[in-house]
């Protein structure tokens, strides 16, 4: 009796690991679906927290995060600082 062996090829995909929180991570999902596919660049969405990315497509990342953040932040007006 001759057992059937279902093999199947497993793929390796060089990528860059992105942790942060819930926020940030569904605006990084949001300006990768905004761009069209073929300058896409989130290889896999792993969890809440964890993105894979295309690891030359990291520091566009980082960029368009800061800027997202910077513009989000509160900055208090003059005469309120002390």
């Amino acid at each position: 009796m001759h057992k059937i062996l279902d093999h199947k090829m497993v793929s390796a995909v060089h990528g860059s690991l992105i942790e942060t929180d819930i926020p940030c991570k569904v605006y990084i999902l949001h300006i990768n679906e905004k761009l069209p596919p073929a300058e896409r660049f989130v290889i896999q969405d792993l969890d809440e927290t964890h993105l894979l990315v295309q690891p030359h497509r990291l520091e566009y990342v980082k960029a368009e995060v800061k800027a997202w953040q910077q513009k989000n932040q509160y900055t208090p007006p003059a005469d309120l600082k002390q």
